[in-house]
């Protein structure tokens, strides 16, 4: 082949070479290292190569990350990375927690707060020697409560007898021959349950946040007035309380399934 054509194949295929090619074997899917120095060096050293690829195209590639990387419960350098990606580019916030509601929303990862990646962004939003009060961090939390809330609608589950669910779309169609006491005692059997799938992600990051970034959410539950960017939903129900004393069971209570 003559120089100039090889030229040109090695000029293609290094243009072709997406940036997450290169980093499916690198350190970044590897436990994080002991040493705290070591990881800190190694995390801002990731969410730096990160930063430099918001493209258009930069959604799609964290998703495929994301959509192969879990669900699993090995903790990874990559859980941390993705939470302090959000801290230092809140702007991309959506970019980082969609592709993983997405996955929460079909099945394909079951929410635990202490499971990969969702410990990391408890402990993000954890006040710390490492994140203390700043207005970047303050905006990275709020970003991601707001990103939760927008996408957590509601779906409709139907329960059956024996506790058995199926979605609410599936065939109920009846015959001609169906009598009106049949119909009842059917609707009786198939009460549909609405979920909100990201309400316990909700709760405990809520629970893990110092007063101002809780104040901050819920003012500002009371200002959307009911009006989502993914549709018109109701905000949660915020009776006015003294959220310092709020526990457990009044946050939880406010993300009830209702």
């Amino acid at each position: 082949m003559p120089a100039e054509s090889q030229g040109e194949a090695v000029h293609m295929a290094a243009t072709s070479e997406r940036w997450i090619d290169g980093l499916q074997f690198s350190s970044l899917f590897w436990p994080p290292p002991q040493d705290l120095e070591q990881r800190k060096a190694q995390l801002i050293a990731y969410v730096d190569y990160f930063g430099q690829f918001t493209s258009d195209q930069f959604p799609e590639d964290i998703a495929e990350l994301v959509r192969h990387r879990y669900p699993t419960s090995e903790k990874r350098l990559f859980d941390d990375v993705l939470a302090m990606f959000v801290l230092h580019h809140p702007e991309h916030g959506h970019a980082v927690i969609l592709p993983i509601i997405s996955c929460i929303i079909d099945g394909t990862m079951e929410y635990e707060r202490s499971t990969p990646p969702f410990a990391s962004f408890i402990s993000l939003i954890c006040p710390s020697a490492d994140n203390e009060y700043s207005e970047q961090w303050a905006l990275a939390c709020g970003e991601i409560l707001r990103i939760l809330t927008h996408y957590n609608r509601p779906i409709f589950k139907v329960e059956h007898p024996h506790g058995e669910a199926e979605s609410s779309s599936g065939s109920q169609a009846s015959t001609s021959n169906s009598t009106d006491g049949e119909s009842s005692s059917q609707s009786l059997h198939h009460e549909r349950k609405p979920l909100r799938p990201l309400s316990p992600w909700i709760t405990d990051l809520l629970l893990a946040a110092p007063l101002g970034i809780r104040s901050d959410y819920f003012r500002w539950c009371g200002g959307v007035m009911g009006k989502y960017a993914a549709g018109e939903l109701k905000p949660p129900s915020v009776v006015r309380l003294v959220l310092g004393n709020m526990g457990k069971d009044g946050i939880a209570c406010i993300f009830s399934h209702r």
